[in-house]
C-alpha cells in the first residue's frame, strides 16, 4: 500500500513538474518594460501567448531536433471545434497588403496572429482556449514530413487571462 502511493505520488509530481501552463509577468532587465505572457511547457514545445503591440500573437517553440518549414501550413484546434489554419505564403502576401506583419518563421519558432486583441469586439479564439480542454497542433518540419502536439488546457484560462490582461473575455 505504502508503495503504491509513493508510486502514484512520484508520478503526479512527475507530471506536472513537466509541464504546466504559467502566467509570466516581469519588468525587462534592458528596457525595463512591464512583460506578461501566458506560456506552456514541456519536453518537446512550449507555446507562449502575447500581446505584440494590441493583437494578441501565439508562438510555438520546437524544442526537439529539426525546424520548421518556413512555407508550412500550421494548425490548431481547440477540441472538436474546427482547425485554424495559418498558410505563412498566404500569411506574407496578407501582411504586405495590411502593412503589418502577421506570421513570423525561425528554424525553432513560428509566430502568428492568433486574435486582433480588442475586447469590446469579441474574444474570438480566446473563447476556445479559456474554455476548451486540448490544444492540439500540426506544423510542417519540411515539405514531407509533419509533426503535432496535443497538449491540455488544464490551468490555461487563468494564466491566459493574467497573461495577455484580459478583462472581459473569460468573465463569468
Amino acid at each position: 500500500m505504502i508503495f503504491k502511493t509513493i508510486g502514484l505520488g512520484i508520478c503526479l509530481f512527475s507530471a506536472s513538474a513537466i509541464a504546466q501552463w504559467d502566467y509570466v509577468n516581469k519588468v525587462d532587465d534592458f528596457t525595463d518594460e512591464k512583460v506578461m505572457f501566458a506560456a506552456y511547457s514541456d519536453s518537446d514545445h512550449r507555446i507562449q501567448l502575447s500581446h505584440e503591440g494590441k493583437s494578441v500573437w501565439m508562438f510555438i517553440t520546437r524544442k526537439k531536433v529539426g525546424t520548421f518549414d518556413p512555407n508550412g501550413i500550421i494548425e490548431i484546434r481547440v477540441d472538436d471545434n474546427k482547425t485554424d489554419t495559418t498558410d505563412p505564403v498566404k500569411s506574407k502576401r496578407l501582411a504586405k497588403l495590411l502593412g503589418k506583419k502577421i506570421f513570423q518563421w525561425e528554424p525553432s519558432t513560428v509566430g502568428f496572429l492568433l486574435w486582433h486583441g480588442k475586447e469590446d469586439e469579441g474574444c474570438g479564439y480566446m473563447n476556445q482556449l479559456l474554455n476548451g480542454s486540448i490544444l492540439k497542433g500540426r506544423y510542417q518540419i519540411n515539405s514531407m514530413e509533419r509533426d503535432t502536439f496535443k497538449i491540455s488546457l488544464d490551468g490555461a484560462r487563468e494564466a491566459i487571462i493574467k497573461g495577455l490582461g484580459l478583462k472581459t473575455c473569460g468573465a463569468e
